[in-house]
């Protein structure tokens, strides 16, 4: 009988301890909450999309020389033939020109697969320019059929001691008309043509009565040069090749600045034309320029 109490009293203790550790369980809940749905976003960074840059358009001058293939035409830059390629709609366009027409044209350059020095150039516009290389014939520089002057023109000038072919576009001054090239602006408020990248190289323009006397302007040169330095008066032999219209040519120089003082005359008129060239890299370009320039002076009708 005591055995049996001892038995039961085990039994007892063994189901009081199952209960207790039973209530010192946590249960488990099922979390039936969406992943992510309580956790914060995690932003993907935005790739942004690679900006392709556009061709450099580039612009230039020369006689055409013909079609290689259907595909590809030489210009003539500088006495030597480029190869270009034809882009999109202009083998209509040059198939209107003929070798040796004078042409102003853009273009762009594309890298060579497989040849990381190479360069395709690609052509993306050509028009044919009237050619001129400083006529004699005063007055005929860039004349056309009715007394209009075409928008542009071709001149042939030295620059660095090479022959080069450069357009020119027309510019309008007071009474006049003149091409001037891409690195000089006209100025018509001042009448003046000027240097773009320093406007203290210029050529000051004033258009003469018909009746001017050239003894007169010339004592009116020498008096405005002589500030400068000592006057010197050129010989047609010593005035720049370009400027076979001059009339009368005036020039002193000092230590920091080259001032003339030329008379232009053609059919269309006269003109008195102050040209200022500062000691400088600029100065050879400039004359060079200037003088084809002025060598196609217009007085308007």
């Amino acid at each position: 009988m005591k055995k049996r109490n001892t038995f039961s009293i085990i039994l007892l203790t063994v189901a009081a301890m199952l209960a207790l550790s039973a209530c010192g369980t946590k249960p488990q809940t099922n979390n039936t909450t969406p992943q992510g749905a309580d956790q914060p976003q995690t932003q993907q960074p935005q790739v942004k999309p690679e900006l392709v840059a556009k061709p450099e358009v580039k612009q230039g001058t020369g006689i055409y020389s013909g079609a290689a293939d259907p595909h590809t035409v030489e210009i003539e830059i500088n006495g030597e033939a480029q190869s270009f390629q034809l882009g999109e709609g202009l083998d209509k366009v040059v198939a209107g020109l003929k070798e040796g027409d004078s042409v102003s044209f853009e273009y762009n350059e594309q890298a060579v697969e497989g040849d990381t020095t190479a360069k395709q150039l690609i052509l993306t516009k050509i028009q044919k320019t009237e050619a001129a290389t400083g006529s004699k014939e005063n007055g005929s520089s860039g004349q056309q059929a009715g007394g209009e002057r075409s928008k542009t023109q071709a001149f042939e000038l030295t620059l660095e001691g090479k022959k080069e072919t450069q357009t020119a576009a027309l510019a309008q001054g007071e009474g006049y008309s003149l091409y001037v090239f891409d690195p000089m602006s006209l100025f018509p408020d001042q009448n003046r043509v000027a240097l773009a990248v320093d406007d203290n190289y210029y050529a000051e323009i004033t258009k003469l009565p018909s009746d001017f006397n050239l003894d007169e302007l010339q004592k009116e040169g020498e008096k405005a040069l002589a500030p400068i330095g000592k006057v010197q008066k050129l010989d047609q032999t010593a005035v720049p090749q370009a400027l076979t219209s001059s009339r009368l040519f005036l020039q002193a120089s000092g230590s920091k600045v080259t001032q003339q003082y030329i008379v232009v005359e053609n059919k269309t008129g006269g003109f008195i034309v102050k040209v200022n060239i500062p000691q400088g890299e600029p100065a050879k370009g400039f004359e060079s320029y200037i003088y084809t320039s002025l060598e196609s002076l217009q007085a308007n009708k």
